[in-house]
């Protein structure tokens, strides 16, 4: 009788408080150097060259499907070793616990969990910290590395400068979401705090910060605001929300409509759009046909995982998908 194959166990992804990262507490900059996967002689031409990112701006730029406009958006992305090193320290540092508040930059949560923390909650006020990367200044991540990571100062100081771009976290450096994080966390702690005072619950996703329960203090704006000051960061101000019991609410671009979590219907008209290119019965907008449907079939797919109720859609738009790959495939044999 033929065995059934054993169904190999996924791997559990263990966090540890921070005392445990390979990083705290090291001495030397000889350790540091191994645990980052650089010679030392490379760490010092690194820190003297400031020429070690890639600088270029996201241009606005208009999508015929969404009928959005997304903003111009510079840009710093690290390259060669000074990327590797982000992407060790990144590695490093993923297993670090952290507050049940903060929903981006950890495995297993996402802006779908960052909306769920609120879903049975009457009152919500959402907040967007202004330019957040650009406003989490070297100090704060210094005093990660000395205060947090208990680095002696000369290290504290390096790892500052090749984590940095200009005094503050660079926008494309796959470290940032993380460090960033860690860098605010005594400001994050604060407005956790707040939301306690009040019995509230509070979430923070990158730059999003999300209050609610039975009630939103009149007073909670300014508390907010004195807080985030302090930190030198500030709100922006025409994307405060305060959203009532009666009232559909918009939560990291998902809706939050009788205690259940829904997706925005511009998803849905997007997805129309697009289906419309497919079938030659609008412009394709310089994308051919198979481009187009891997966007719907992506689009669906994100969609379905916040909102089920899409997963039919989800699904036949990948057997679509796949139905024109294996077409290509055939028509070049």
């Amino acid at each position: 009788m033929q065995r059934k194959p054993t169904k190999r166990k996924r791997k559990l992804f263990k966090r540890y408080p921070v005392n445990q990262c390979a990083l705290y507490k090291v001495g030397s900059i000889k350790k540091i150097c191994q645990l980052i996967g650089i010679k030392k002689s490379n760490l010092n031409s690194i820190l003297k060259n400031p020429l070690q990112y890639r600088e270029f701006v996201n241009k606005e730029s208009f999508d015929h499907f969404s009928l959005k406009t997304s903003k111009t958006r510079q840009i710093q992305e690290p390259t060669g070793n000074l990327k590797k090193i982000h992407e060790r320290i990144l590695y490093l540092l993923e297993p670090v616990e952290l507050p049940n508040y903060s929903h981006a930059a950890v495995k297993k949560r996402s802006y779908r969990s960052n909306a769920a923390s609120h879903v049975l909650s009457k009152k919500i006020a959402t907040f967007d910290l202004e330019n957040f990367y650009g406003s989490t200044k070297n100090h704060l991540v210094y005093n990660f590395f000395l205060d947090k990571l208990k680095l002696p100062h000369d290290i504290a100081k390096k790892l500052t400068k090749i984590t940095t771009f200009n005094n503050s976290m660079p926008t494309g450096s796959p470290l940032s979401p993380l460090l960033s994080l860690h860098a605010a966390k005594p400001m994050f702690d604060e407005l956790e705090s707040l939301a306690q005072k009040y019995n509230l619950i509070f979430t923070c996703y990158i730059d999003d910060l999300t209050f609610s329960g039975s009630t939103i203090p009149k007073s909670l704006n300014r508390q907010i605001v004195h807080i985030i000051n302090r930190y030198g960061y500030n709100l922006s101000n025409h994307k405060t929300r305060i959203f009532n019991e009666s009232e559909v609410k918009h939560v990291t671009g998902i809706i939050i409509n009788k205690e259940r979590l829904r997706a925005p219907y511009s998803r849905f008209m997007t997805a129309r759009r697009i289906k419309k290119a497919i079938d030659g019965k609008a412009p394709m907008h310089n994308f051919s046909k198979i481009k187009l449907l891997e966007k719907r079939a992506g689009l669906l797919g994100e969609t379905a995982y916040l909102d089920p109720t899409y997963k039919r859609a989800a699904k036949n738009a990948q057997i679509e998908l796949k139905n024109a790959r294996n077409q290509i495939k055939k028509s070049t044999l």
